[in-house]
This record gives C-alpha cells, sequence and structure tokens, in this order.
C-alpha cells in the first residue's frame, strides 16, 4: 500500500467504526445500560474520523454513506438479537453484531 493511501484506508475504518458505535449507542439508550461507554466510544471514533477525514481524500457524502450504512447494519443485527423471537436466530445476530464490532474494539485496546 502507498503511503498516501493509509488516510484513506483508515477514514474508511474510522467511518465504519463510528457508525457501528452509533448503533451501539442508541442500542444501550434503547435498552438500559452501558451507555456511557458507547457515547465514549462513539466520541473516540468521531475525533478519530475527523482527524483524517480531509487528507483522505473521501468525500464528506462518501463518508456519510459509509457511516449510515455501518450503524444501519449494526442496528439491525443489535434488533434481531435482542426483540427476535427465534432463539437461534437472536443468537446468530448476537454473534454477528460482536464480530462486526471486534476490528473497531481492537483499535481501542490495541
Amino acid at each position: 500500500m502507498a503511503l498516501t493511501d493509509v488516510p484513506r484506508e483508515r477514514a474508511q475504518i474510522f467511518a465504519t467504526c463510528l457508525g457501528r458505535a452509533s448503533a451501539e449507542m442508541e442500542h444501550s439508550w434503547l435498552i438500559g445500560g452501558g451507555a456511557d461507554a458507547a457515547q465514549d466510544r462513539r466520541a473516540l471514533f468521531e475525533m478519530l474520523l475527523d482527524t483524517v477525514a480531509s487528507r483522505s481524500g473521501i468525500p464528506g457524502p462518501e463518508l456519510l454513506d459509509m457511516r449510515i450504512r455501518a450503524k444501519f447494519a449494526q442496528a439491525h443485527l443489535l434488533q434481531i438479537a435482542t426483540f427476535h423471537t427465534d432463539p437461534d436466530r437472536k443468537r446468530r445476530a448476537d454473534a454477528a453484531a460482536r464480530r462486526a464490532q471486534r476490528p473497531c474494539a481492537a483499535l481501542i485496546l490495541g
């Protein structure tokens, strides 16, 4: 990867993680518990994205689209994991939601 691609890749990752963190935060508000930690994670990814966005070469609307798509995908998984009546489907959705968050969590913990 060329050095000039680094800000682009980081912006894509941070936009996706910001979207997922937004969904997690709103889900925490809905069901209760963990909202403060979720807000902190969201704020961190927002700051990281703001830091690299202008150097990424990705237009603002495209970054926003990445965020929205990631947010809706994560929200959909969380809704199924929480409210679906089929226990197996709930379990699979919960596992998928946790799997989607792992790369983002690794950025914070790594």
